[in-house]
């Protein structure tokens, strides 16, 4: 074999082994905590807990308006990188309400699992955006009619989310680095980056995780060049030697 290919596949044999690996992910509990609000209390109730509400009751039911976040059960489940899984069930109880709504909700779900038999622990925490519309309108904030439809009880309301990444963990195994993040609310047959949410209802949907990965650091060019020149100066240490 030509003594400079050689040096090369070591090289890379060396930097790829161990990007080959594929963990074996188990999920093993999820909780959600409200950890915080805009506006805060004594608006948004509930902070601290995995229920919040708001809102100054509109209805004949003297019901506010709130978030719910439950951890999915039953566990544990085998789970695969980068694809979607149960999480947990959000619900947005959605009343007819006077002012103060809420503008913005941060949920701390901690995440226990194993991956290749290490325990681990992760903390994600995603900040959701909440759309309060008017009830009343003709045509509804979604474009869709009052009265029909998500509609038929009054304009829904909007609800969004986003991985809040700086306030997040991830954690190192085997030099990959793992996070658990959302891919969407699951609802009406169908994954949806935004949930709609009908008027004087209880509104369930699944948010949806993932488990992605993302190698530490990838060698530059140079960094090769340099164990390709390592290698060739043992091999011609290792001639002399024999010459001697």
């Amino acid at each position: 074999m030509n003594k400079k290919l050689l040096i090369a596949s070591a090289a890379v044999a060396l930097f790829a082994a161990g990007s080959a690996h594929a963990a074996v992910i188990q999920l093993t509990s999820v909780s959600g905590i409200w950890t915080a609000t805009n506006p805060g209390s004594p608006a948004v109730t509930g902070g601290g807990t995995s229920e919040i509400r708001w809102g100054n009751p509109a209805n004949q039911q003297d019901q506010q308006s709130g978030y719910r976040f439950d951890g999915y059960t039953p566990l544990p489940a085998n789970i695969n990188e980068n694809t979607d899984f149960d999480l947990g069930t959000f619900t947005h109880f959605n009343w007819p309400i006077y002012e103060p709504s809420l503008n913005t909700a941060q949920l701390t779900v901690e995440t226990n699992l194993t991956i290749d038999g290490m325990a681990e622990t992760v903390y994600s925490v995603f900040e959701f955006e909440h759309w309060e519309t008017p009830n009343n309108d003709w045509r509804c904030a979604d474009g869709g009619r009052n009265g029909l439809g998500v509609n038929a009880n009054g304009c829904a309301d909007r609800v969004t989310f986003a991985l809040n990444v700086g306030a997040s963990d991830s954690f190192l195994i085997d030099g990959v680095n793992y996070f658990v993040d959302i891919s969407g609310f699951f609802y009406s047959g169908a994954l949806a980056s935004e949930f709609w949410t009908m008027e004087r209802m209880d509104n369930d949907a699944t948010l949806k995780g993932v488990i992605t990965s993302r190698p530490v650091s990838v060698p530059e060019p140079s960094t090769l060049a340099l164990l390709g020149l390592g290698l060739l100066g043992f091999g011609v240490r290792k001639r002399m030697a024999k010459a001697a």
